[in-house]
């Protein structure tokens, strides 16, 4: 993984350490980074917390706030930046067109995120108060230097859920198609993938499982995910492809960490989120830009293609034998694996 240039972020933490006299930190913030929209200075606003960010425990007051008709839409902006970064969860429609109606799609949003915390996300800010933890192994899987301490918030890691990623790029006969699916419970887990490239709907699947994904593995990961989430510029010079032939008229890129067939021409990604055992999400949000208070030393505000820190992890971490063959754990097997009770379909 390509890292952001060390000093600048050393210099990001420094900045942090000062503002923690002031404030407890929260995730979602270093440094002059933050993945929420905080302003460096006082603004006008009717909204309590327009400069910080709120605990966990009052996310019921910015799901208040998100509805309360004195809040302009730039108050708005923000209490969905913070409900997002608190949740690690985005409900909010990405494209809207000029015919839909904002108003409702911003009420439906916020419904989702009332559902979640009724759910899940009250359940998980007492997790947290009782038994999470942190953790400095998974911590140092994305964080770009040794010298970066692991934060002081816990982390709570569910034993039982499923995820799914699914990949695509390509035209004519150079479709990629590629599914990997994470089925973890407290007594088994499965990481299976299925790919294929050529004509759409017409080539075989090539079906896989990664050998003896352990409990700790799926743990560890996912450990990892929600660090990487809280942290999406850890990630910001890393490269999604790289093109070989920079002189070529029309510049194809291969998307690195894949076979060669696996290219960067119409590139696409969708992701289930982090599901439940009843296929309910609890974490969704695969964020690709950010916000910052210094343009000059954060200058990088987004990752290439559009692509979030959910593929880069998994390609880390459950590498191609291409690109990896003596960590790579990836065995063929005859033909898709049995669906198991919970599964996604």
């Amino acid at each position: 993984m390509k890292l952001i240039v060390i000093t600048a972020l050393i210099l990001g933490a420094s900045w942090s350490l000062a503002r923690a006299q002031e404030q407890e930190l929260r995730w979602g913030e270093f440094g002059y980074y933050s993945n929420w929209e905080r302003f460096p200075y006082a603004i006008k606003s009717e909204y309590k917390f327009i400069g910080k960010l709120p605990d966990l425990r009052e996310f019921p007051l910015l799901l208040t706030a998100a509805l309360d008709p004195k809040m302009d839409r730039s108050d708005r902006e923000i209490i969905i930046s913070q409900m997002r970064t608190l949740s690690r969860c985005d409900f909010e429609k990405r494209i809207l067109r000029k015919e839909d109606d904002v108003a409702a799609e911003h009420r439906a949003a916020v419904a989702k995120w009332e559902d979640w915390w009724t759910r899940y996300g009250s359940k998980l800010a007492q997790s947290l108060d009782q038994s999470g933890d942190r953790n400095v192994a998974a911590w140092k899987q994305v964080a770009p230097s040794p010298y970066l301490e692991c934060p002081k918030y816990p982390i709570s890691i569910p034993g039982s859920w499923s995820s799914t990623i699914s990949f695509g790029s390509g035209d004519y006969g150079g479709v990629t198609q590629e599914v990997i699916e994470f089925h973890v419970r407290d007594t088994q887990c499965e990481l299976r993938r299925q790919y294929r490239t050529g004509w759409m709907g017409k080539e075989d699947w090539t079906y896989e499982v990664w050998k003896d994904l352990s409990q700790e593995e799926a743990a560890h990961f996912l450990a990892s995910l929600i660090y990487a989430i809280d942290n999406p510029w850890f990630f910001g010079d890393d490269e999604i492809s790289e093109v070989e032939d920079k002189d070529a008229e029309i510049k194809i890129g291969t998307i690195l960490g894949r076979p060669k067939e696996w290219t960067d021409y119409y590139p696409g990604y969708d992701w289930t989120g982090i599901l439940d055992v009843d296929q309910r999400v609890i974490i969704n949000h695969d964020p690709h830009n950010w916000n910052t208070f210094d343009h000059k030393l954060g200058g990088t505000r987004d990752l290439d293609e559009g692509f979030g820190v959910v593929f880069r992890l998994v390609r880390d971490l459950f590498p191609d034998p291409s690109w990896d063959p003596d960590s790579s754990r990836w065995k063929k097997v005859s033909g898709k694996p049995k669906q198991k009770a919970g599964d996604i379909e």
